[in-house]
């Protein structure tokens, strides 16, 4: 009777493979999902950097999915952000070279390019974007934000992310003389 019963758990074939029995798959899958599981106890960074912040992450603490829980600063990409007043970017192109002084540094000099120019004024992506409704019109000019890619072997300073920077941007373009006059 007992070996009617193991010829069962065997689909009736004694010569099966016991890798295709329903017990060992299942037992597989519990082993995957136990696996699958222990993968997402481990954070990793999509880049090389500098994490900060990881004493608010306590061992066992729960993060659901899109929960910030530290910063990471890049060490290999390194650049610096703009907010020139809109009359100063006419010129101003992806790839000028840039020059960047930190005022943490003075004198101290870092190359770079325009990387990308953003589509819109700061202010077009606040929470709350300002609209005049009262038909009473004054013109402020507004900042657009720009990103420039720094070189990193121009500079042997330490760069810390949220240092002011003043920046030098060659658009190639000289003015004249006549260009100032009213």
């Amino acid at each position: 009777m007992q070996g009617q019963v193991q010829l069962a758990k065997l689909s009736g074939d004694a010569e099966i493979d016991p890798t295709h029995t329903p017990a060992y798959q299942q037992a597989q899958a519990r082993v995957d999902e136990a696996q699958r599981q222990l993968d997402h106890t481990v954070v990793r960074a999509p880049f090389d950097g500098i994490v900060t912040q990881v004493e608010s992450v306590q061992p066992g603490m729960y993060l659901g999915a899109s929960t910030a829980a530290f910063a990471l600063v890049s060490t290999r990409h390194l650049w610096a952000e703009g907010n020139p007043k809109e009359t100063e970017l006419t010129w101003v192109a992806p790839g000028n070279p840039v020059d960047v002084t930190v005022d943490t540094y003075p004198g101290h000099v870092w190359h770079g390019v325009v990387e990308s120019i953003s589509p819109a004024s700061g202010s077009e992506f606040s929470v709350l974007p300002a609209q005049n409704t009262s038909g009473n019109w004054v013109k402020v000019v507004q900042r657009i934000p720009l990103r420039i890619r720094l070189d990193p072997n121009s500079g042997s300073a330490v760069l810390r992310a949220g240092m002011s920077v003043i920046l030098s941007i060659d658009t190639g373009h000289a003015r004249h003389v006549a260009d100032l006059l009213p």
